[in-house]
């Protein structure tokens, strides 16, 4: 039986040839699955199957027994394995003396080191990575008493707003409920020093001696959203967090429906829990037209005896953020000596009706008391055609301000562009702006810089999903620092004056058009600030103004059998119905009424104002 084992010596070859493959094996797993905690436990079996077979000959061939060479194998395979496993159980590695061939000692035992080296680091790379959420939250135990910004969802969005947020002392924790960020998340997550853990109740209570705590409900559907800010404003109801705000995202729905649900839940003095709802889309449109101006292309013309001045506006392309767009300028557009024309191209053919749906009484407005503006919208637009150009003729071929958004990076710009070769033919090279609405601006490398360069590229994901765009920074500050002035005594407060979330948002639209009621006194009343509360005029264009707004937001005015028997009408019928009592002519307002539409910008409104 001497002679069986010695004619083994070829197990030698074929175990070196299937560790081989085991240990490349296990390094492709890595290359084609990537390195996460399923495909590292794998690829260390795999190594460990290598190390088990190496060790096989060597065990079948020390001290042969000629007896039972059946038992032998089976016993040597099991002291094979038995052996790998006790060397990762405290044993330690010791040279393999061979009962092969001397000369291919070296190569076996080489491949042997090898793959004990590769399942020890893939193991221990498993470690890590079980371990990771763990270790992040040990560490948020260390930083938990600074300001804290918390993300219970890893999306795109979040990430973004994490990013925009300025470098301080902070803590930025993004939450997971079962898979771990994908590793590009969480490089991008780690490089603006944030941490990232698993959610669940604990995170409050590990947050309890924060100083305070902003949390960004950015998830993708509107429904999981709701459902979490109510999770959470039970978690958080009686902590001792000073100042709580929760940003959340929604989508079409009307605020009203959650006005009670703020009530019940927003503290008053600016602390304690407080819930905001968010529209992405408005919100960057209201901070693109904080630095946009659609006034100062106007092209000036008489009428009669007085000077009018002419804004041109056309939207090409009609989707959320444009019809947010649509709305914005209607309203900012209500300035003394300013009139807007305004041209909508839908690819859409039942696009108007849609946005008739959205503003009942957007043909309402049209004359000076109520509102004014002239507006086209033109639906069914092919705008790989010539349609575009023949709509522009037709309507407005002197536009001073255009947003191109249909939708599709490239055509987009292509669209721009022949927006802007329209311009130029028609001897125009300085008289208007255009923006394009561009989703990935690295797109912008493939065109000729000279030709886009007086294009404006917004519209990006960092500068939709950026914390002060989100969070109508500017815009708010602004508003808040001018209500101090107002009321200096501190009544009414922010909170109770901005007691839903449709005041609030008014609020916000009041103060983008009085950043440029500013700049138009300066332009041209002599930087007299007085006039908006002394002169009429300027107090039917605020009406004005909030006419069109309220009715962008679907309201239309009350029937009068909805009214009172003294006029006025009810809150709840006024939500319900969406209508309102005031959406009349200057001139049909009590003399209370129009009083309310004087706000007297003082010096340290100015300012105020001037530094938004």
């Amino acid at each position: 039986m001497s002679f069986f084992w010695e004619s083994l010596t070829w197990c030698w070859y074929l175990a070196f040839a299937i560790a081989l493959v085991l240990f490349f094996g296990g390094i492709l797993l890595l290359l084609v699955r990537g390195a996460d905690k399923e495909s590292l436990i794998r690829a260390s079996a795999f190594e460990f199957v290598a190390a088990a077979v190496l060790y096989f000959p060597n065990e079948i061939m020390y001290e042969a027994s000629a007896d039972s060479p059946g038992l032998r194998i089976l016993e040597g395979l099991f002291t094979a394995v038995l052996k790998t496993l006790n060397l990762y159980l405290g044993g330690n590695y010791v040279h393999v003396v061979l009962a092969g061939h001397p000369a291919f000692a070296g190569l076996y035992s080489t491949l042997m080191v090898l793959t004990n080296i590769l399942m020890v680091l893939l193991f221990g790379g498993f470690l890590i990575k079980l371990l990771e959420g763990p270790f992040q939250y040990f560490k948020l135990l260390f930083r938990r008493k600074k300001k804290v910004f918390l993300f219970p969802e890893c999306n795109e969005k979040t990430i973004a707003i994490a990013e925009s947020i300025p470098a301080g002392s902070h803590t930025l924790l993004f939450l997971y409920e079962k898979e771990a960020p994908s590793a590009d998340f969480k490089e991008r997550i780690s490089a603006c020093g944030g941490l990232y853990t698993s959610g669940g109740a604990k995170i409050f209570s590990a947050l309890k001696k924060t100083a305070s705590l902003e949390i960004f409900l950015f998830g993708n559907c509107e429904e999981d959203n709701l459902i979490r800010l109510e999770q959470y404003c039970e978690q958080l109801r009686g902590s001792k967090i000073r100042r709580i705000r929760i940003f959340v995202e929604i989508l079409r729905m009307p605020w009203s429906l959650y006005d009670d649900f703020l009530k019940s839940h927003n503290s008053g003095n600016g602390e304690g829990l407080v819930v905001n709802f968010i529209r992405a889309e408005e919100n960057f449109v209201y901070n693109d037209l904080l630095k946009a101006s659609i006034f100062e292309n106007a092209v000036a013309e008489k009428e009669g005896d007085r000077t009018v001045r002419k804004i041109g506006v056309v939207i090409a392309g009609m989707n959320a953020r444009s019809l947010e767009m649509f709305k914005a300028v209607l309203h900012l557009s209500q300035m003394p000596g300013y009139r807007l024309r305004l041209l909508a191209l839908d690819e859409d053919p039942e696009g108007f009706a849609k946005v008739m749906r959205e503003i009942p009484e957007l043909s309402k407005c049209e004359k000076e008391g109520n509102a004014l503006y002239e507006y086209h919208y033109v639906g069914g637009v092919d705008f790989a055609s010539g349609k575009p150009e023949e709509a522009l003729d037709e309507f407005l071929p002197d536009y001073t301000f255009a947003f191109v958004n249909t939708g599709d990076d490239i055509r987009n710009i292509r669209l721009a562009l022949r927006m802007q070769a329209y311009q130029y033919r028609r001897g125009n090279r300085d008289g208007y702006r255009i923006q394009v609405n561009v989703g990935n601006a690295s797109i912008c490398r493939y065109f000729n810089a000279s030709l886009i360069e007086r294009l404006e590229i917004v519209g990006q994901i960092s500068a939709v999903y950026n914390y002060d765009f989100i969070t109508m920074s500017d815009i708010e500050k602004g508003s808040m620092a001018i209500h101090r002035v107002r009321y200096p005594k501190g009544e009414p407060t922010w909170t109770v004056y901005c007691n839903s979330e449709y005041n609030r948002h008014s609020v916000y639209a009041r103060t983008l058009s009085f950043k440029w009621k500013v700049w138009l006194i300066d332009a041209f009343y002599g930087g007299d600030y007085s006039v908006t509360a002394s002169d009429r005029i300027w107090k039917v264009y605020e009406h004005m103004r909030w006419n069109v707004y309220t009715r962008t937001m679907g309201y239309v005015l009350a029937d009068p059998k909805l009214l009172a028997e003294d006029g006025s009408l009810d809150n709840r019928t006024r939500s319900i119905a969406m209508v309102h009592n005031d959406l009349v002519d200057f001139e049909e307002l009590s003399k209370d009424e129009q009083e309310k539409d004087a706000l007297k910008l003082t010096p340290e409104i100015v300012a105020i104002l001037k530094s938004i």
